[in-house]
């Protein structure tokens, strides 16, 4: 079974494709200026959101992965997504590699969701689709998403600028991952 027919889940998450009928959740969760503050291209209309998960849509088909849904087991609230992302496109001297990439709905931040799903993730990027390296990048002023990076034991290889913003570029290896969680 493809990737994307799958519903993951964690203790207290399902993880499962982004669909088109997630839209008005999807638009709900990006709908904040906290939520849009550190985004390149923030989501501030429908339409916005429809071409975003349009745009996720299309990555699956493409790559068989992408940023997945994130719904709380407890209410099935849309709260966010999370996933490993192919990038084609060069970020920090970097192209063709995989990303993780998280989002949550600013109601459901410091409960520990962001991190439970990340590390599902990487898990599955380890051990589903053995990847030698994921990377990750934060905006350096955006202290929540690199203390999570940090705690979940990526490492800082370095500082780049995109748009005069400082960035953070992390990694983390297979070798790394063995080591700290098995």
């Amino acid at each position: 079974m493809s990737i994307l027919k799958k519903t993951f889940e964690t203790n207290r998450l399902l993880l499962r494709p982004l669909e088109n009928n997630d839209c008005e959740r999807f638009f709900a969760m990006n709908n904040n200026p906290n939520v849009n503050r550190f985004l390149r291209n923030p989501i501030l209309t429908k339409v916005d959101a429809e071409k975003y998960i349009a745009k996720i849509l299309k990555e699956y088909s493409e790559n068989l992965i992408g940023r997945y849904a994130v719904i709380l087991k407890e209410n099935n609230a849309l709260i966010g997504f999370s996933g490993l992302k192919y990038r084609q496109t060069e970020e920090n001297g970097f192209s063709n590699f995989f990303d993780i990439g998280y989002r949550f709905s600013e109601n459901y931040w410091h409960k520990g969701y962001a991190t439970e799903a990340a590390l599902f993730w990487i898990h599955y990027g380890f051990s589903e689709m053995n990847l030698k390296t994921i990377f990750a990048a934060a905006e350096d002023e955006n202290v929540a998403s690199n203390k999570l990076l940090k705690k979940i034991q990526f490492q800082l290889v370095n500082q780049y600028y995109v748009n005069s913003i400082l960035h953070n570029w992390y990694q983390i290896t297979k070798e790394n991952y063995d080591e700290y969680y098995l």
